[in-house]
């Protein structure tokens, strides 16, 4: 298995809305400035292809808060 841990010094996600920014077209923040802040779908499509490898993404908080990515896939 190869992993690759992303880890950022953001605010982060609460916990319970891991699953939710999985969603197609889900905005977290509904504030932000459709044309320059994304449309919802890179965060969908990434765990796609990674699940379609026999891999899975995955979100969890960070040691030093913040958001921590983890993917991984077989090799």
């Amino acid at each position: 298995v190869v992993e690759v841990i992303i880890d950022d010094d953001g605010p982060g996600i609460p916990a319970e809305r891991y699953e939710d920014v999985f969603k197609p077209f889900f905005r977290l923040e509904q504030s932000r400035n459709p044309t320059t802040g994304g449309v919802g779908l890179g965060l969908t499509i990434a765990r796609d292809v990674a699940r379609s490898h026999g891999g899975d993404l995955v979100l969890d908080q960070a040691p030093g808060g913040g958001l921590r990515a983890r993917v991984w896939l077989p090799t």
